[in-house]
């Protein structure tokens, strides 16, 4: 399958290029050491990140990932992480290093990630796909009724100012189809750090590579990856229901599965079962976070600046935004 493939050759040169960072440390080495934490072979799983290196047992039930030391796990956070979504997130324990690459041993959620499941998900008129949508909204929820008191909060006056000036900066440099859109979830911006909206673990660079499903029934089985977490207000993250219900393809462009109002029925009739009601302030926090996970880009000089027109950022934008969309 070209999917396969494609993620086959990134997840090869993703490999090579952590090596190269954590040389002399090398991937004969941290397999070797997986094999004396877990007591079976192993070998790497199909999806890799950026900044580490991960195998899984031939058995399938232990994963031992290798992380550079720039990009080690906080654990303490993690634990308010595994209990705010409980039973979608694995357990994560550190077992030492080698050199200065830090090794961690946590259980295998299973499944696959869902960009590698398409074809299951999407068959029958996406028969499967809508079991996914209602786990991903008890996922989603779960945040709201069980993140600990005992988190550390963010200081919710800074994190205001913050979002404050970054939709003002993409109010001001964004086309102007977006800024009647801008305006108006800037307006709202303080609801979501009142005091009766929680602040919760919001996975900010959650993708459908993280998200792992039972490609013969469509359950959620697990969220990975979660060194990109950040306490924010509920519903931020939730802007990664718009790539369960569409495709973005590698080279531009986004379009909406032919069915997708129906399927996004189905996760907003589970979601509102779950939260017992509804509070439209959850789809402010949807919006804005949308727009600051893809309204900026780094130009040139590394400046982190507002997206320009052409741009599968700005393509994407227009599709979940304003309705546009685009199969270029």
């Amino acid at each position: 399958m070209e999917m396969e493939s494609l993620i086959r050759n990134l997840s090869q040169m993703q490999i090579q290029a952590s090596f190269e960072e954590n040389a002399p440390v090398t991937q004969a080495q941290c397999n070797a050491e997986a094999v004396r934490i877990t007591g079976e072979s192993v070998h790497p799983t199909a999806v890799q990140g950026g900044c580490s290196y991960t195998v899984v047992t031939e058995g399938g039930s232990l994963v031992v990932q290798f992380r550079r030391s720039d990009s080690a796990l906080d654990l303490d956070f993690l634990q308010d992480i595994e209990q705010a979504y409980k039973g979608f997130v694995p357990h994560h324990e550190s077992v030492g290093k080698i050199g200065k690459v830090h090794i961690y041993r946590m259980n295998n959620v299973g499944g696959v990630a869902m960009y590698l499941a398409r074809d299951q998900l999407h068959a029958n008129g996406c028969l499967l796909l809508r079991k996914t949508l209602q786990d991903y909204a008890r996922f989603f929820s779960s945040a709201w009724w069980n993140t600990p008191q005992t988190m550390k909060d963010a200081d919710r006056g800074e994190l205001l100012q913050t979002y404050d000036a970054q939709l003002s900066v993409l109010e001001s440099g964004l086309p102007n189809r977006f800024h009647q859109t801008l305006n108006k979830v800037k307006s709202r911006l303080p609801e979501l750090f009142a005091g009766d909206w929680p602040m919760i673990p919001n996975h900010i660079d959650l993708q459908e590579n993280s998200i792992h499903v039972d490609t013969n029934s469509g359950s959620l089985v697990g969220i990975c990856d979660w060194k990109e977490t950040e306490v924010s207000p509920f519903g931020m993250s939730l802007g990664v229901l718009e790539a369960m219900l569409g495709i973005r393809r590698v080279n531009g462009g986004y379009t909406y599965l032919p069915n997708q109002q129906a399927l996004r029925d189905v996760f907003w009739a589970a979601f509102k079962k779950m939260m017992k009601g509804y509070d439209d302030r959850v789809q402010v926090a949807r919006i804005v976070g949308l727009f600051l996970d893809n309204g900026f880009q780094h130009d040139e000089d590394g400046n982190t600046v507002p997206a320009q027109e052409g741009t599968d950022d700005l393509i994407f934008l227009d599709a979940v935004i304003l309705g546009n969309s685009s199969s270029q």
